[in-house]
């Protein structure tokens, strides 16, 4: 439903989908875009009188909004082209069973927040323990600003860039980390200090690309995943915190703070023997007392260069810590736990569970998510669990999905309003025949995928599905 409104009376939340004059006259390269935020709309009055509102394509109080309609004036580009960003927003889970999202979900004639919320309680059952039930309750500033220490000013993050537009620097900024790390590896094996400078700039480079758009990243470490050694583990984890940072609204310097825990968080397994790291199967108790030393080994490690930030130290020394005191090295409780610490222990347990181990195969992100949010309360803090959920997604990028109408496809980047309907690349046809040409498609403006029923993410897939690898179809 097309609707003529004037540009004093635009809000956050309306699609337009025309102007009353040509799009090149005016500095918006993008023919047909979500307002999400108050800039659009001081640029719009600037140059517009009034501007056609697509309803369907609204979201929030927005698409429910009357007005009066209009015919789409001939001409009107009919795909528009998305914005795409990072903030979550998680559906209520099933007992156990893979994520099934219903058909209800991908509204046709209903649509904005409420419409999913509705058609997801009528299928769904939250359990005592699992994923967030609101998939489309974005974080607000005062929430933000509880979960955060008080000190700290909460700052949001609009994308600037396109996830396409910012895969050349993510992949630039990994690989220059992952350099960094064996460089590292070999410093520390020679018994020469760590250089602080060194992993700086690396960690700077990556959160910069993260703040212009944190799926980039999370997409070239989910693919390259399988490239990185023992002591890679830690780059995943800190693209996992700088994204949950992010989400949270954490200025930059602590976001880089957060980037260096995670590349730092096992160095000291650097210290461990070779045997016992990549050991078949369950560690013995003693071993596994060895194992648990990694902790103490890394901040041994550090101590040899000061100036080291407190808060990076103290992260380090508490990712393994637990609510309930079961953690080590201190048995540290509740509010005993920092909070770059408690964040900390949320990251580095999805990345353990999502990745191949010598005595456990990976899960899918889903389960892992599951997995971690029935641990909080108990291990984690439970309103963590839940926003790294929205920071990352119930569907990470990265992650191989079944849709509805039978494809499997990974998320390449996801929806600023509509967690579910992310954008994915299509790697099978409908009978999971690897496709020749694989085909970027976004759930939420091309949902019918050639049938006459919209398409939706059926279920998550572990990795590997089906025998695919992501990375041969689009990221070298």
């Amino acid at each position: 439903m097309y609707s003529r409104v004037a540009v004093k009376d635009l809000k956050v939340g309306m699609f337009v989908a025309d102007l009353d004059r040509p799009w090149i006259d005016t500095p918006f390269v993008l023919q047909g875009f979500l307002i999400t935020d108050r800039r659009q709309i001081t640029e719009l009055q600037q140059v517009c009188q009034w501007v056609v509102i697509d309803r369907a394509r609204s979201t929030g109080d927005e698409f429910r909004r009357s007005a009066e309609p209009v015919r789409t004036p001939a001409g009107t580009r009919s795909e528009p082209v998305p914005t795409v960003t990072v903030d979550g927003n998680a559906p209520t889970a099933g007992t156990g069973a893979p994520l099934e999202v219903p058909p209800r979900e991908a509204d046709h004639g209903r649509g904005g927040l409420g419409g999913i919320m509705g058609s997801l309680r009528s299928f769904f059952r939250r359990p005592s323990k699992g994923l967030p039930a609101d998939p489309a309750k974005l974080l607000s500033e005062a929430q933000r600003a509880t979960l955060l220490p008080p000190s700290v000013a909460v700052t949001i993050y609009p994308d600037t860039r396109t996830v396409e537009e910012e895969i050349a620097p993510a992949r630039t900024a990994f690989d220059r980390s992952s350099e960094m790390l064996r460089k590292l590896a070999s410093d520390v094996w020679a018994g020469h200090p760590v250089e602080i400078a060194r992993v700086e700039e690396v960690v700077d480079e990556m959160v910069e690309s993260m703040v212009r758009n944190p799926d980039a990243l999370m997409w070239v470490a989910k693919l390259r995943a399988r490239d990185l050694t023992t002591y890679g583990h830690g780059l995943q984890v800190a693209v996992y915190l700088v994204a949950f940072g992010r989400h949270l609204g954490f200025p930059r310097a602590e976001l880089s703070q957060l980037g260096t825990i995670g590349l730092l968080l096992d160095i000291g397994k650097m210290k461990l023997p070779r045997e016992l790291l990549e050991k078949q199967g369950k560690l013995t108790a003693e071993e596994f007392e060895t194992a648990k030393s990694h902790v103490t080994l890394g901040l041994e490690i550090l101590a040899a260069t000061p100036n080291w930030p407190v808060e990076v130290l103290e992260g380090i020394a508490q990712h393994h810590e637990r609510m309930n005191g079961s953690g080590y090295p201190q048995a540290l409780k509740a509010d005993a736990i920092g909070i770059f610490g408690r964040m900390a222990g949320i990251a580095d347990c999805f990345a353990a569970l999502t990745k191949s181990r010598p005595y456990a195969e990976a899960v899918s992100s889903y389960e892992a998510l599951r997995s971690i949010t029935g641990w909080g309360g108990d291990y984690f803090h439970a309103p963590l669990t839940e926003q790294f959920v929205q920071a990352i997604g119930v569907f990470p990028v990265g992650s191989l999905v079944e849709l509805s109408t039978g494809e499997v496809a990974v998320v390449v980047s996801h929806n600023k309003v509509r967690r579910l309907k992310p954008r994915v690349l299509l790697l099978t046809g409908p009978d999971k025949t690897p496709a020749a040409y694989p085909i970027m498609v976004d759930l939420l403006y091309d949902p019918l995928l050639g049938g006459d029923e919209p398409a939706f993410i059926r279920r998550s897939l572990p990795t590997g599905a089906y025998g695919l690898n992501p990375r041969e179809n689009y990221l070298s």
